[in-house]
């Protein structure tokens, strides 16, 4: 990530790119009819931010890369932000390889997984854009399936530990939530993990708008912020309270990741902002209802971008149109309108192409740390033969013993004959406590000799 002051001279760009995010949400939500724009408006400052500060390692153009950092939408109602951020990016790639014919500028298999602005026509459309969080095809970036409060949290936290324990722990999982996502038990029980497991490459952010679709703030029903919920527990916590500065996130994402970063520590950075940022309708009522479709509230969205930016709508103020394609020959009107500022504005498509390709190229083929074989354990079907386990891990007709002591002995003989043919275990099994007891200790023995059992995981002295 580059210095706070080094990337000042990106803020006007960041300022073009959040309005153009802004107008995408908008349009295709007014389009619709259906989807979350409170929430997705007051995440578009961290958004942009996060994906063209650096603070992300990460390739537009094959987001399915393997070094590359990992985004989950823990929040995963608020896809329109993501979609949005997207198009908008993808866009000005798309106009620097018709000026350029570089191949460099052209995504992975641009027909199944660039997402561009036409698609945000077909939001929440069977064939189109999924409703919430999907993994697959255009919305690949997306690194889960996630929809439901706090249902993203243990994912996130998964992903962080596979990475670490692959020895790609410099690879980054970003998970994005609001506030009312912690009023769930697997987010705490995420919090909780995360600091144990030493998951130092897990980044969470937080916006703190304090409301979601029920007319109370969460602040009344839960204590605390940010600095209570994870900074009791561990976590490094870093704030911006201005949710519409700039140089604000630039210096917490900077002091979280590089300047006071620890490989072992959990990080979370949080930013106050209003639910429902500049759409005029505010808090738990921005929550899950747009704008009725081409209404004055609508329009009074299209009026200040129009106004700041010299563009102009087409029958700006007029009705929807009384069939459904003719509401999408509006919406397309809308989208060319706003994407025109591209046109004029030849120094912020440079600089947004420009950035996303260097990203892109900064994601690393290999890491010394990881070995990625070409043999998949999973695929070998004598360690899988019933036929070939030992005799010794049955009991003898007759001998009374629980189910859970041969649960252990094939715990620890699954996982030794993998680590000897493949040099690794094929289970990583958690339990954050009462492992004894249950016996799923048994994965870190070793089935031949106990001398070389692995014992209990300490993110310090034990990571193996």
């Amino acid at each position: 990530m580059q210095s706070p002051n080094n990337l000042k001279k990106d803020f006007k760009f960041w300022e073009i790119a959040k309005d153009m995010i802004d107008q995408c949400i908008d349009i295709m939500l007014n389009l619709r009819q259906s989807g979350h724009p409170g929430g997705s408006r007051s995440k578009v400052h961290a958004m942009v931010v996060t994906l063209l500060s650096g603070a992300m390692r990460w390739d537009i153009r094959d987001v399915g890369k393997r070094f590359a950092d990992r985004f989950v939408l823990v929040a995963g109602h608020c896809n329109p932000v993501v979609y949005a951020t997207l198009a908008v990016f993808n866009e000005a790639l798309r106009i620097k390889y018709k000026q350029t014919k570089n191949k460099k500028y052209l995504s992975f298999n641009d027909e199944e997984f660039q997402l561009v602005w036409q698609d945000l026509l077909k939001l929440r459309k069977n064939g189109g854009l999924p409703g919430h969080a999907e993994m697959e095809g255009k919305t690949l970036f997306f690194k889960a399936n996630t929809g439901p409060s706090g249902h993203g949290s243990p994912f996130a936290a998964g992903a962080s530990l596979a990475l670490k324990f692959a020895g790609a722990s410099e690879v980054k999982v970003f998970a994005f939530e609001g506030e009312g996502g912690f009023t769930t038990g697997a987010s705490h029980e995420t919090i909780n993990s995360a600091w144990g497991l030493g998951l130092g490459n897990l980044i969470y952010f937080i916006d703190w708008n304090d409301y979601g679709i029920d007319d109370r703030p969460f602040s009344s029903i839960m204590y605390g912020g940010p600095k209570d919920w994870f900074g009791s527990h561990g976590w490094h916590v870093e704030g911006v309270e201005d949710g519409e500065n700039w140089e604000e996130y630039t210096s917490a994402y900077y002091r979280l990741l590089i300047t006071n970063a620890e490989k072992n520590i959990p990080k979370i950075i949080y930013s106050k902002n209003r639910k429902g940022r500049g759409y005029f309708v505010y808090d738990a009522k921005s929550h899950g209802v747009p704008h009725s479709r081409n209404s004055e509230l609508f329009w009074k969205t299209k009026e200040t971008f129009a106004s700041k930016y010299n563009v102009e709508f087409e029958k700006f103020g007029s009705k929807a149109a009384e069939t459904w394609d003719g509401q999408v020959d509006q919406a397309k009107s809308m989208f060319r309108s706003v994407f025109s500022i591209m046109d004029k504005n030849k120094e912020f498509v440079d600089y947004l192409s420009s950035t996303l390709i260097n990203l892109g190229d900064s994601v690393p083929e290999e890491l010394e740390s990881c070995k990625v074989s070409k043999t998949n354990p999973v695929d070998d079907s004598q360690i899988f033969n019933l036929d070939s386990l030992p005799d010794k891990i049955f009991a003898k007709p007759g001998v009374k013993i629980p189910n859970r002591v041969g649960f252990s002995k094939y715990a620890s003989y699954i996982n030794t004959i993998t680590e000897k043919k493949y040099g690794r275990p094929l289970f990583l099994a958690m339990s954050a406590d009462l492992a004894g007891s249950t016996n799923l200790s048994g994965f870190a023995k070793n089935y031949d000799n106990e001398k070389y059992d692995k014992g209990l995981y300490d993110k310090k002295s034990n990571i193996e």
